[in-house]
């Protein structure tokens, strides 16, 4: 676990044990899933960077306006 997603998990934690609120349920469980989200992206990152695939991935097409 990275420290920002640590820090991510402390604060939703704290934030629930001070008020256990369905509201602060819900929002806890959305930081949980940005979180999870935000690990996968940065798994993916760092795959394609040791493939060197960011390299060899042709630039996206511009489309006139």
């Amino acid at each position: 676990m990275h420290w920002w997603s640590q820090q991510a998990c402390d604060a939703a934690a704290e934030a629930q044990a001070a008020d256990p609120s369905p509201r602060n349920l819900m929002a806890a469980a959305q930081v949980q899933a940005m979180v999870s989200m935000a690990e996968a992206l940065h798994r993916i990152a760092a795959a394609l960077e040791e493939q060197g695939a960011a390299e060899s991935v042709p630039p996206m097409p511009v489309r006139p306006k």
